[in-house]
């Protein structure tokens, strides 16, 4: 230690909820030392997700506020798992991405290469034209789905969000099971105190029923209808035959 040094925070709490995003350090210790996911059907996969933002003329006549756009593969292979978004945002906004599977065997695939080609494509090259790109980023992205949802709750705190992998593979949207699961830890919490004096009852105590709540909500319910959206394409060869397996299950 210098005498520049300045130590961090400490946070004591009775209970806390864990929502570091995708694979968040604190969550990956939590999950080693409480063997959180020793009983799930699957291990975590995961992707990365490339983001801009476009501001394009308002007088762009491809572009219409509202409008969900979304795109598969393209421009990799076939046995590269990879799709696209768009979002039409009032006045005149397009939020875009890009998501890889990381599971690709090309070592010299660029997923930021391939999202500038996907630019390039007759149905999003006159989106953009005249636009300019104010916004960007990158993340990654859960996607195991519902067999890789590990155990939520431990003494002391619970899991929620895409610390939990509650990301919707299909739609690649976790912002609506976030928020959602969130909701159902806070109340969980706030139902174990509500009628008891002293908030001591909650210290290192594992608040069950947030799990029991989440598995019988409708989040669960989303994400087992797509439950096999990712495997289906590792399963029978890519691209046609993990479309064709997704459009049946």
């Amino acid at each position: 230690m210098k005498d520049t040094f300045e130590p961090g925070l400490e946070i004591r709490a009775r209970q806390t909820v864990f929502t570091e995003g995708c694979r968040g350090s604190l969550t990956e210790r939590l999950k080693k030392k409480f063997e959180l996911d020793k009983d799930s059907v699957s291990v975590q996969h995961y992707g990365i997700g490339l983001k801009e933002v476009w501001q394009v003329s308002e007088d762009n006549p491809h572009f219409e506020a509202g409008k969900v756009q979304h795109t598969v593969n393209w421009p990799v292979s076939s046995d590269v798992y990879a799709g696209s978004f768009l979002y039409h945002m009032a006045p005149n906004l397009i939020h875009m991405g890009y998501v890889v599977g990381l599971d690709y065997k090309n070592p010299y695939l660029n997923p930021y290469e391939e999202f500038q080609q996907l630019k390039t494509h007759k149905e999003i090259k006159p989106l953009l034209e005249g636009g300019e790109c104010i916004s960007y980023g990158a993340r990654c992205l859960n996607e195991g789905g519902f067999h890789a949802i590990p155990k939520l709750t431990f003494p002391g705190g619970m899991l929620a969000g895409c610390s939990a992998g509650f990301l919707n593979v299909a739609k690649i949207k976790g912002s609506h099971t976030a928020m959602k699961t969130g909701m159902l830890a806070a109340e969980a919490i706030f139902d174990r105190v509500k009628d008891v004096e002293e908030l001591d009852v909650l210290d290192c105590q594992e608040v069950t029923e947030y799990e029991s709540n989440v598995m019988s909500s409708w989040v669960a319910e989303e994400l087992k209808e797509s439950r096999n959206f990712k495997s289906g394409f590792d399963k029978f060869g890519g691209l046609w035959g993990g479309l064709a397996h997704g459009g049946i299950v």
